[in-house]
């Protein structure tokens, strides 16, 4: 088996029950975990914020990190993963309905149940005469992964709001469903031009619109993860050293965001453009190209924890949510919680986010993605030239 291969082999496969930790690339499984943590962590310190400040409190937001640069690190990943989840794919006539297919296996079932929920929640909030409920036309475009102005404030969020991701995400999906029927290597290439073409219509695209989302920078990222997929692809093994300093190199641009652009006020939303893909995307597409393009090193004790929690990324960035908000109605409720300290209260929700995470994974996730992948999902394909099983 040539290093080509046991790459291949060991990213996790799509729509099906976890692998052992042996067919896992665990450098790859931990920065997911990096990745949803630095969503939830983000997020938690927002909420703590305004909890704290009706305690007559004072809550200062760390900056060590830019959180929000999380989401570049999934769809750099998420660029990078499907290249190799769909190696033995490209080149098959039938390959388009066999990738979307498991592509939505994957992402859909979940998400439309955690919307389902959180439109419950709002409903009842709605009842109570707080928060406006969104329209019909809205709600379908949740579902539907278009993007649209679901509250009339001009901003493109679905009914639940970190679903912008996903609307990125399952773009992308289409996008390289177009051109996974082509070999390999013509496929990535083809791939590059549409992206290229998109960006570049992006710049007269007039906005708000769904077009114009999907036309944005950010789109890049997964671009980024592809190169570094095609590269691995191509067999290409970096000296020990090199990839350390990339790693080095990559790591202290992302945590240094010398312009800013991850700590602005809360309420903010960080603009999916140049800046972003240049000061996130790019330090982190160089992370993952020191963690892949070479051997991969014993798993260190310290770190197995993260694999886990790259396990159950999805379920941690689906659901994090309801702990912020299990946190905020506690503040309400208790007025002691509105005097702890700001630190405490974010670990708090934090864990807390971590346990709803690992249940929902382990309860509903993975039992559900799986019993659709045997509905749905062909056998697996005999590998081509080695013993390699998995895609």
């Amino acid at each position: 088996m040539d290093g080509v291969d046991r790459k291949e082999a060991s990213i996790r496969p799509v729509g099906v029950v976890t692998p052992t930790r042996a067919q896992t690339l665990w450098t790859v499984q931990v920065m997911r975990g990096v990745a949803a943590l630095m969503v939830v962590v983000g997020h938690s310190q927002s909420v703590v914020v305004g909890i704290v400040a009706t305690g007559n409190g004072g809550f200062a937001r760390s900056a060590l990190v830019p959180w929000g640069a999380g989401v570049d690190l999934f769809f750099v990943i998420s660029g990078f993963i499907i290249v190799h989840a769909s190696t033995r794919l490209f080149g098959r006539q039938d390959a388009r309905a066999e990738f979307l297919k498991r592509r939505l296996v994957r992402i859909v079932p979940l998400y439309w149940l955690v919307t389902s929920l959180f439109l419950l929640l709002l409903a009842a909030a709605t009842w109570k005469g707080g928060d406006r409920f969104p329209d019909a036309r809205a709600i379908l475009a949740s579902y539907l992964f278009v993007p649209a102005d679901t509250y009339g404030d001009g901003r493109l969020f679905p009914v639940l709001d970190l679903g912008w991701t996903l609307n990125y995400e399952m773009f992308f999906y289409a996008l390289l469903a177009l051109v996974v029927t082509m070999p390999r290597e013509r496929a990535l290439t083809a791939m590059g031009i549409v992206l290229a073409v998109a960006l570049a219509a992006g710049t007269v695209l007039p906005g708000p619109s769904a077009l114009w989302f999907w036309t944005r920078p950010i789109m890049l990222d997964f671009g980024l993860g592809v190169a570094v997929g095609a590269l691995v692809g191509r067999g290409i093994v970096l000296p020990n050293g090199v990839r350390i300093l990339l790693a080095i190199a990559g790591a202290a641009l992302l945590l240094a965001d010398p312009y800013h652009i991850f700590d602005g006020p809360i309420g903010t939303t960080v603009a999916n453009a140049w800046p972003r893909v240049v000061l996130a995307g790019v330090p982190v597409a160089v992370v993952l190209a020191a963690a892949v393009l070479g051997p991969e090193p014993a798993l260190p004790r310290v770190v197995s924890p993260l694999t886990k929690v790259g396990d159950a990324s999805y379920s941690l960035y689906l659901f994090h949510p309801f702990a912020l908000i299990a946190i905020e109605k506690c503040a309400q409720k208790l007025p002691f919680v509105r005097g702890v300290s700001g630190w405490l209260l974010v670990a708090a929700t934090v864990v807390l986010a971590l346990v709803i995470a690992t249940l929902a994974h382990r309860w509903i996730e993975r039992p559900m993605t799986a019993a659709l992948a045997r509905r749905f999902a062909k056998p697996p394909l005999m590998p081509r030239t080695s013993g390699v099983s998995g895609e």
